[in-house]
């Protein structure tokens, strides 16, 4: 990306530079009490540094990751690319995440690499812009959880609790993955609202409606649109798989 290129992004600042030539409300925000002057400071400059910051990273990332990559094709400058753009831009500055940022980067640098339908691309990017690290560390859990036995026999199945039978006789030797041990800090109700969000949005499916023994929202496996959302987000080598 050129150096004219980047500077179409200055819209970065703009509400910094507003706020600073509103003097009533710079005064209003001065004056509430703990957090007034801290917010000012933010809201004067050190906010749009930190976005600036944050784009500056992203394209970074996005530069090596393409540099890394072959023969391919220069896409063209058309009313799609740019939309795209634009809705990265907006995603990419308002996210404290690094890992965050890299996906977004990745997100990019794959669809330069399969140049599929533009929608693809941007519906991939909305619903990333919608989850968090934590979201996707789940869903990376679910979709690397082994293949279990017994009555959940053939599927990879995460659970927030240990696997308990009811029939102590039909303990299977390769019960559903306890995943909580990965978000030592969070509490089960918090996981099960993760889980939830996921189910929402067609990344995880709810195994426990309809199993004769078991419950709702203990027992999930990722759906096959977890594995294509997770296919864009990650680091392009080859081709993505239709």
């Amino acid at each position: 990306m050129t150096d004219n290129e980047i500077e179409k992004v200055d819209y970065i600042t703009e509400a910094s530079v507003a706020y600073i030539e509103k003097t009533k409300l710079r005064a209003s925000i001065q004056a509430i009490p703990y957090v007034g002057g801290s917010l000012d400071t933010l809201l004067s400059g050190r906010g749009a540094k930190y976005q600036s910051e944050r784009f500056e990273n992203f394209i970074k990332d996005l530069t090596e990751r393409l540099q890394r990559l072959e023969g391919l094709n220069i896409i063209e400058p058309t009313e799609p690319l740019f939309d795209l753009m634009m809705q990265v831009f907006s995603e990419v500055i308002k996210t404290r995440s690094e890992e965050k940022r890299k996906y977004f980067a990745n997100l990019v640098a794959n669809q330069v690499v399969n140049d599929r339908v533009w929608d693809d691309v941007e519906t991939v990017t909305r619903l990333l812009a919608e989850l968090t690290d934590l979201h996707i560390t789940l869903l990376q859990a679910a979709l690397d959880a082994p293949e279990c036995d017994g009555v959940f026999e053939g599927l990879r199945i995460i659970t927030l609790t240990d696997y308990q039978s009811k029939d102590a006789k039909q303990t299977p030797e390769k019960p559903p993955t306890n995943i909580s041990l990965l978000f030592p800090g969070l509490s089960n109700a918090a996981l099960k609202m993760i889980c939830s969000e996921l189910i929402a949005k067609g990344l995880l499916h709810d195994e426990g409606i309809g199993r004769w023994g078991t419950v709702n929202m203990q027992y999930f496996f990722a759906t096959p649109m977890a594995q294509w959302f997770m296919d864009w987000i990650a680091e392009p080598k080859t081709k993505l798989d239709d």
